[in-house]
């Protein structure tokens, strides 16, 4: 019976010991699953850019003489508007807006969501304060979130550029730029934008994947 004892100790430690890797193993996913979330709050927030574009002014960055004008046509809500303005777009601005080949203007084309008109109004406010590009690029880093588009958060994008915050939430409560949301999709739709991300190149509608060649065609005339 000595041997059946000592079996069963041996049995009880083990399961013991089973249980409190267990325990670890679960303490760590869970402390680890809980950094990465607090990380992909947070590292926008560390890095976000505040620095001025060149010639920025309001929605339009670059030399106003340009040889070719860009307009854009987006939604705060699209998913490759979302892709271009995070992954493309400074490498356009760098080759064409920095060296005044381009002058590059952005549009609210807002029609996806709700939430995108909110998102739209709010960058407007941010342009009166001459930070939409900075803003901009916050709402389309934050944009996959659930609630992204609250007024809480869209007063705290405000806030992380050091914008001033009392003119931002008053401008963006009193709904005064709606009517600009309502003219844009009247502009956009007079011009044959139908879609986002969409790009009028010196008149010329071309969608993302063909508007470096097309920038490129209309500098060589």
């Amino acid at each position: 019976m000595p041997g059946v004892q000592s079996q069963r100790l041996k049995m009880r430690e083990q399961r013991k010991q089973s249980s409190r890797k267990k325990t670890i193993t679960i303490a760590l996913v869970v402390g680890l699953t809980a950094l990465a979330i607090f990380l992909l709050v947070m590292l926008p927030k560390w890095t976000v850019n505040k620095s001025k574009l060149y010639l920025q002014n309001g929605f339009s960055i670059g030399d106003p003489n340009a040889p070719v004008k860009v307009e854009e046509f987006s939604d705060f809500r699209c998913s490759h508007c979302q892709d271009f303005a995070l992954n493309y777009e400074a490498d356009f601005i760098k080759k064409y807006v920095d060296t005044g080949k381009v002058y590059f203007t952005f549009h609210n084309f807002a029609f996806l969501a709700k939430d995108s008109t909110d998102a739209a109004e709010a960058s407007y406010c941010a342009a009166d304060q001459n930070a939409f590009w900075q803003y901009k690029n916050l709402l389309f880093t934050y944009s996959s979130y659930s609630g992204a588009f609250a007024e809480k958060n869209l007063i705290d994008y405000a806030k992380q550029l050091g914008l001033d915050t009392d003119a931002f939430t008053t401008c963006l409560r009193s709904d005064v730029n709606l009517g600009k949301l309502t003219e844009m999709k009247a502009y956009a739709s007079s011009l044959g934008i139908d879609s986002t991300p969409q790009f009028s190149v010196n008149g010329k509608n071309v969608y993302m994947n063909n508007l470096d060649e097309t920038v490129d065609a209309a500098l060589k005339k």
